[in-house]
């Protein structure tokens, strides 16, 4: 079985090109949008095939899978996958390892143009292309600092949501075939995380959509949004990642299909600043502190940490909150009660995520709100309301 290049460039609705930058660009943007970073074809690989030599799912099988089921792949598959596209496109690519978490744990591309050599880590995914010397990039969902090491580079993110891996090296040594395909026998060890849960992602523009554990989240360059999926888990990721609805079932029967962590929406916003933790924190630590954090949005007034807040200028309308500090986690947790009996459970916290200082705004929002997955104007008006809280709050800073 050969796959064929016209049939899968039909699937990520592109026209074959001469190879160029700017064709790479597209292809490797397309990739990330329609071809899911995804665990459940994997699960299913490893439980259906004995013979260790056979369970990476080499190109043939893994644009079989794509344009039959939807499926996509974890990273060997994927950088695979894609180097075996750009060969028959034209393009001067080759595989490289690297490192996540511990060395060979991770693979990507190295792509000549023109001279030129790109980083086209669709292992990861990186959400853009890198030149192979270094150098800063802005994207719509993170900013990427690439570096030059002993052994390749080194990548790190500067901005997006704070979560997971943060940084990454690409090893620049050439790698054998057999060597590549023993590292990625290696991924199918019994303890690898790509086995043990069914996870998905997709990038859809300015957003990066994933499934874990029960729920979907929505990331974009500054909040995160968590969509607890409560039932027919299967049919709705189906629907949402555009995967065989059957293979996820057979996967989430071998690995597992756990509850929601919460079952109300939780919206985050975060933002970097240059301060330490507890000074950060001690801003708005006291009654007197939070008081005038919020004096920049309402009328405050209370005692203790109890407050009452209210439009400016005026009396009516307003809410209640009551703040219990808790300075071992530096957070503040905030209970909102509105005139109607409404009750809204709000956190202000600082988290330091590799060696990073994150001002923290979460709001709990009232039940599943899958809403949020289809209308980005909701999504984005309330994570606005929490940017205005953080942006005060870093003021305060100086």
């Amino acid at each position: 079985m050969t796959f064929s290049p016209e049939d899968v460039l039909d699937a990520l609705e592109l026209s074959a090109e001469d190879p160029s930058l700017p064709f790479l660009e597209k292809l490797f943007g397309r990739f990330n949008a329609r071809v899911p970073f995804e665990s459940a074809s994997k699960i299913v690989r490893d439980a259906e095939v004995s013979d260790p030599a056979q369970k990476p799912r080499v190109p043939d099988v893994f644009w079989s899978d794509f344009l039959e089921s939807g499926a996509g792949g974890t990273c060997y598959a994927r950088v695979a996958a894609f180097d075996a596209l750009l060969s028959d496109l034209g393009f001067n690519s080759r595989k490289v390892l690297g490192r996540v978490q511990g060395d060979f744990d991770h693979a990507a591309l190295f792509v000549t143009i023109g001279g030129r050599e790109w980083l086209a880590d669709v292992g990861f995914p990186l959400p853009s292309l890198l030149p192979s010397g270094g150098g800063e990039v802005e994207t719509e969902t993170a900013a990427l600092s690439a570096t030059e090491t002993e052994r390749g580079m080194h990548v790190r993110f500067l901005s997006g949501v704070p979560d997971g891996p943060r940084r990454l090296e690409v090893f620049r040594a050439p790698v054998a075939e057999d060597e590549f395909l023993a590292c990625w026998r290696d991924t199918f060890r019994p303890d690898s995380r790509f086995l043990l849960n069914v996870s998905l992602q997709k990038r859809d523009g300015p957003r990066v959509i994933t499934f874990t554990r029960g729920e979907v989240r929505v990331d974009d360059l500054h909040t995160r949004t968590r969509i607890p999926i409560a039932s027919e888990r299967p049919r709705r990721l189906a629907e949402i990642f555009g995967i065989d609805e059957d293979l996820l079932r057979r996967a989430f029967a071998i690995a597992g299909d756990p509850e929601p962590e919460f079952p109300d929406a939780r919206l985050t916003a975060w933002l970097s600043v240059e301060a330490e933790p507890a000074r950060a924190f001690a801003a708005i630590a006291s009654p007197d502190g939070y008081r005038q954090l919020m004096e920049g949005v309402a009328d405050v007034t209370g005692e203790g940490w109890r407050f009452r807040l209210s439009p400016p200028g005026g009396a009516e309308g307003g809410f209640e909150e009551e703040v219990e500090p808790d300075p071992d986690r530096r957070a503040l947790a905030v209970l909102r009660r509105y005139p109607d009996g409404r009750e809204v459970a709000l956190q202000f916290r600082v988290d330091v995520r590799d060696g990073e200082t994150w001002l923290v705004r979460e709001a709990v929002l009232s039940g599943a709100r899958e809403d949020l997955l289809r209308n980005d104007h909701a999504r984005g008006r309330l994570a606005g309301t929490l940017a205005v809280d953080l942006l005060a709050w870093a003021r305060r800073l100086g």
